[in-house]
């Protein structure tokens, strides 16, 4: 067809094209004839639908060619044998979407009844309608009522079994946001329970200890050396006398000393561990599937860096490490919400590699 659109064709080539045209066609129109005069059930139309179109799609590919056949082509395209289609393609559109919104309706019958997956079925159903008509009967409202049905929905939350002292806000930080991400096409994740909506599944982080460190202060102290250039001494000779090179310059030679420094570093460290599992409870049947240990840590790290003496003496790294000074350790509240960062990130991981479970 492009090489007809660009003229670069001869009557071998017409042939050839003619040939092919009226095989594939001929095969397909004798399929479709064959379709539409067995008993036609339902799953049927779309075949009939596709196979239609394409042998339509196909003829008008050549149809605008024919007006100037016998100049152009050879008067070959005479011999092409067209199939008139529309007839099949209006039946077996009115075949499929038909047949498609029944499927839709019954299984949103059943969904209505508790069968949830037949409500996923439906759906799909209705989408398949909206291939053969934009607006079909009630596909619209029916579509959107077996998305609703089809949708597991779960509630997530903290619970502290551990009968350690837990912030008021622990719980608030490690749901903020992230679940969102993990939501999918049939599976909504929330983190404020809704009275009207009803929660197949609970997610629950339950921590089942908590632990928190002493506050440490390690101090240390050493001494570093170097020896270092500082000024020159003169060259003399054997008479006392500075020396002089041949250009009349003093000579001179490098003088160096010995230098230290002492360096006194602090270390502070205090950290706290929650360890736990996350639960996923199938509220319809009551089953736990799925109990994941979880830990999470969170540490307060603190180190000042400070010397006395002569800076000259301090190594490249000791010099890199100056600054910084002791700090007021964080309560156990404050370090505990330190961890909070860390469980929502291993809770989301967990969550996101057992996503299907809440597909069921």
């Amino acid at each position: 067809e492009s090489r007809m659109r660009k003229k670069k064709v001869d009557e071998d080539d017409i042939k050839i094209l003619v040939q092919s045209f009226n095989h594939i066609n001929g095969l397909e129109s004798d399929k479709l004839t064959r379709l539409r005069a067995e008993q036609r059930t339902d799953e049927k139309w779309t075949e009939i639908y596709k196979i239609a179109n394409r042998i339509r799609e196909r003829q008008d590919l050549i149809k605008p060619y024919m007006t100037y056949d016998d100049e152009k082509y050879f008067g070959r395209l005479q011999d092409l044998k067209y199939t008139n289609v529309d007839y099949a393609i209006a039946e077996s559109r009115d075949g499929a979407a038909e047949y498609n919104y029944k499927l839709g309706v019954e299984g949103l019958e059943r969904a209505r009844k508790g069968e949830r997956k037949q409500a996923r079925t439906a759906y799909e159903s209705f989408i398949k309608v909206g291939e053969f008509y934009t607006t079909y009967k009630e596909t619209a409202t029916l579509k959107d009522e077996a998305y609703t049905l089809g949708i597991n929905h779960a509630y997530f939350r903290v619970e502290n079994d551990s009968r350690a002292f837990l912030p008021a806000d622990f719980e608030a930080q490690v749901k903020s946001v992230f679940v969102r991400d993990l939501n999918t096409k049939w599976v909504k994740y929330h983190t404020f329970k809704d009275p009207n909506l009803r929660y197949e599944y609970d997610i629950i982080d339950r921590l089942t200890r908590i632990e928190i460190s002493p506050e440490r202060n390690d101090n240390n102290r050493w001494i570093e050396e170097a020896e270092v250039e500082d000024g020159y001494n003169y060259v003399y000779d054997d008479g006392g006398k500075v020396k002089k090179d041949t250009a009349g310059n003093e000579m001179k030679t490098k003088r160096f000393i010995k230098v230290k420094a002492e360096v006194f570093e602090v270390r502070q460290f205090k950290e706290a561990r929650v360890f736990g599992f996350l639960e996923y409870n199938d509220n319809r049947t009551g089953e736990k599937v799925l109990n994941q240990p979880i830990e999470a840590n969170g540490a307060f790290q603190n180190v000042a860096v400070r010397f006395e003496g002569d800076k000259r003496a301090l190594k490249k790294e000791t010099s890199r490490r100056l600054g910084g000074s002791p700090k007021p350790f964080p309560s156990d509240g404050d370090i505990l919400l330190l961890v909070t960062e860390n469980m929502k990130q291993r809770t989301k991981s967990i969550m996101d590699d057992n996503g299907y479970i809440l597909e069921r």
